[in-house]
């Protein structure tokens, strides 16, 4: 009985080979004894015998040649531009899946994977170089991803000259870049440069390079260059330069304001713009002369560590705010003797100036305003009769209004954030606190419940790219996870130093830790900026603080920022968001307005000056064409 019972659970432990299994080590077994093989593969002077059934199959540039070429005598292929280990590397994945990548490695293996057709092969390569771009390679595998048409260790290395262009622009292998990655280079938004020259100049040594070669491309070039962007001084120094090298080109002006100059150019590039925290001031306090206080504005540069002011707005409390690039937006809240209203400002950071928008269908105030895909939702909060579960969307394009699901729950104080075309908003107050969360889905219009076991409120939230995080608040609980104040009784909850992390899905993951809070604090603002989370302001149990600290993701402690947000004695902050603020001199070259419109030629022998009659600090855009 034992015997035949241990023979029974012996063979249940052997499960039958899957057909693929059994397929991949019968083919493995005929490559290593080279059985059966019926083509020859010669690189290098090496042989390597493999089967035409098994490259067909995994390689349409292996199929097309043995079903329709005669350019090949049977059984002998020759193959050129690779080296004879590559292909050893090649057949060995392709007759036994092993694998060992080096940087070497993979930029032969990937060359030929997409040489030959081989998808799985030149994806694994991909992935292995996108997570080893530097410095000394992000140029050749800029031009390798172009080649063969690899959009996402295109963009891995794109990233990287980004961040150093004007390092990068000196090397040869930027000089060597074809034509069309040369193009998607300066075309792109991201360039961290400080002035348009820098591209310019990029573009010209490009052409110097080959100039035979290259000179006829110059012109089309330089389509893809902003001169709306440059300084007065550098249009005088491009000019100069097309003037004594390049006659056969015209330089054209036309008369542009700040506005139009930005469009006709496409937009500033990265290294133009600081991606900055902006804090709203509630004062409350009446002014002597009887007018209304202001919500003042206080943006923090996270690279300076600077704080400035920016122009302040009428007063409003408690209102929604969020940021879509250059443009700030404070939707509803309350006025001075606490009406509420259905107001929408916009403040864009380019010209300085607050604008008026439609305003709401229906006046709110505590309530979240989340920017998703060029649209602002304002979802329940509190009106005249309490709280609400009316939401509505406001389109930035069409400049309207329109409205969405209601929210599931008449919640108050939630935390909220967006997350991959979603909506969270996270605890919160109804009747009682709510042990949960609830999830919009922007492409559905559609709401989804997901309970928690404790319940939470007054907390901030920041998403991450894989999920958010949920940082104090109030709870009514004293779990483990939550280190809390020591100030709580029956009706008031506990201020918390804990946090806690969501998935995509809502659920929470215990697994992710996330170091106490120095100080337990409710109502802070959250936000992120490149893999930094930062903690803004907040309130403890008894006042409100204008510290800001910042933690890195798998750091052990929050680190306190050396400057405190300048607010007033009596004012305290009641919201934030990123803005993207035009650095300086980028910022008042788009506020000055055009005084002249003036065209300059250049050719044989005239050459090109700015018109006299040109001021300094005139807004000019440049043109270019043939003669």
């Amino acid at each position: 009985m034992d015997s035949q019972k241990d023979s029974d659970e012996e063979g249940a432990e052997k499960s039958p080979q899957s057909h693929q299994t059994y397929l991949c080590q019968g083919l493995k077994q005929l490559y290593q004894a080279q059985q059966l093989c019926d083509v020859i593969l010669e690189v290098e002077g090496k042989s390597f015998p493999c089967h035409q059934m098994l490259l067909a199959s995994v390689s349409p540039y292996f199929r097309d040649i043995f079903i329709n070429s005669n350019g090949w005598q049977n059984k002998g292929l020759q193959l050129k531009g690779m080296a004879s280990s590559t292909l050893h590397h090649l057949l060995n994945y392709l007759y036994t899946e092993e694998l060992s990548l080096t940087l070497e490695t993979a930029l032969d293996l990937f060359t030929a994977a997409g040489k030959f057709q081989i998808l799985p092969l030149k994806e694994i390569a991909g992935r292995f170089l996108e997570k080893n771009v530097t410095l000394n390679n992000c140029l050749s595998l800029y031009h390798l991803s172009h080649e063969h048409g690899h959009q996402a260790l295109q963009q891995a290395a794109l990233g990287y000259i980004s961040q150093h262009f004007g390092h990068l622009a000196e090397k040869d292998d930027f000089l060597s870049l074809e034509f069309n990655p040369m193009v998607g280079l300066i075309s792109s938004g991201s360039l961290e440069v400080d002035s348009e020259l820098t591209v310019y100049q990029a573009v010209r040594s490009w052409a110097e390079h080959e100039t035979a070669t290259r000179l006829p491309l110059f012109t089309e070039l330089l389509q893809h260059v902003r001169f709306p962007l440059l300084t007065p001084r550098e249009v005088m120094e491009v000019q100069a330069d097309i003037s004594e090298y390049y006659r056969h080109l015209r330089l054209r002006w036309k008369e542009l304001d700040g506005a139009g100059r930005l469009l006709e150019s496409g937009g500033l590039r990265k290294g133009m713009y600081n991606d900055c925290f902006v804090c709203v001031e509630l004062h409350e306090n009446w002014t002597q002369d009887g007018d209304s206080p202001h919500s003042y504005l206080h943006c923090f540069d996270p690279h300076a560590e600077k704080w400035e002011n920016l122009p302040p707005l009428r007063y409003l409390s408690y209102s929604g705010c969020t940021s879509l690039d250059f443009r700030l937006y404070l939707s509803g809240g309350q006025t001075g003797d606490c009406t509420f209203v259905d107001s929408l400002y916009e403040y864009n950071a380019l010209t300085g100036q607050w604008t008026q928008l439609p305003s709401m269908s229906t006046p709110r105030a505590v309530h979240p305003l989340l920017a998703c895909d060029m649209k602002l939702y304002a979802l329940g909060g509190c009106g005249d009769k309490g709280p609400l579960t009316s939401a509505e969307a406001f389109s930035v394009s069409q400049g309207a209004w329109a409205p969405i699901s209601n929210v599931p729950l008449a919640l108050m104080y939630p935390a909220s954030a967006v997350l991959k075309n979603k909506l969270y908003l996270v605890g919160g107050k109804a009747s009682k606190s709510y042990r949960g969360l609830l999830i919009y889905d922007t492409k559905t219009d559609w709401w989804n419940e997901v309970l928690m076991e404790f319940a939470c409120y007054g907390a901030a939230a920041v998403s991450v790219s894989t999920g958010v995080y949920v940082i104090g608040g109030y709870t009514e609980e004293r779990d483990s996870f939550l280190a809390h104040s020591a100030v709580a009784t029956e009706d008031i909850p506990f201020t918390t130093k804990g946090s806690f992390y969501l998935q995509e899905d809502g659920r929470v993951d215990w697994e992710v830790t996330i170091p106490e809070l120095p100080v337990a604090l409710t109502f802070a603002c959250a936000v992120e900026q490149r893999g930094k989370i930062y903690l803004l302001a907040g309130k403890d149990d008894n006042r409100s603080y204008n510290t800001c600290y910042s933690w890195v993701p798998q750091d052990s402690s929050w680190t306190q920022c050396p400057e405190e947000i300048p607010t007033s004695n009596e004012g305290r902050i009641f919201n934030c968001a990123v803005l993207k603020m035009p650095k300086k001199p980028i910022r008042f070259l788009l506020l000055e307005t055009s005084v002249a419109s003036t065209v300059v030629g250049v050719d044989e022998t005239k050459k090109g000056q700015l018109n006299s009659s040109s001021r300094e600090g005139c807004s000019l855009n440049c043109c270019w064409g043939g003669r």
